[in-house]
């Protein structure tokens, strides 16, 4: 018995079709089948109770902190905000345990090192200084003078 080509295609392409009629034939009960059944909501029905109160301490505004204007200009830079080390030629910046000269030096922010304004301004020895944090270390911090503190752009 020889198979010719043409029938041996045919059939194939029979059994596709039939194949396909099949799922479509399956999937369309399933679909009926799933009409028959609505889908049910459920709803929960909570009574009204008590009224919550709030706390309303919260709304009431807080002072800010207001500037000497004999401080002259701060250069944008207050407390939140981001500054580093400029202006030092790649010394470095002593920062202090206290605001002024005499206070103790911590240690050497190097050249355009970022900090955190924490505190100040305070104005001792001629100079303006700021309380300034690492972002990355709480306990690297201490105060420097402003004229070496840039704000960072951005904020």
């Amino acid at each position: 018995m020889v198979i010719n080509k043409r029938v041996l295609i045919a059939a194939v392409l029979i059994a596709i079709v039939l194949v396909v009629y099949g799922i479509l034939t399956l999937n369309g009960v399933n679909y009926r089948s799933q009409q028959d059944h609505p889908a049910t909501a459920y709803m929960t029905l909570i009574a009204p109770g008590a009224i919550p109160t709030q706390d309303l301490s919260l709304l009431q505004a807080t002072p800010t902190a207001t500037v000497d204007p004999a401080l002259g200009d701060l250069k944008g830079i207050q407390v939140g905000k981001y500054v580093q080390i400029s202006g030092t030629g790649g010394a470095g910046l002593n920062v202090r345990t206290d605001a002024g000269l005499n206070g103790k030096m911590i240690f050497l922010a190097s050249e355009s090192e970022a900090f955190r304004v924490i505190d100040g301004p305070v104005s001792q020895d001629n100079l303006i200084w700021w309380k300034l944090s690492t972002p990355y270390d709480n306990e690297r911090q201490g105060w420097a003078a402003a004229d070496y503190l840039a704000l960072i752009q951005g904020q």
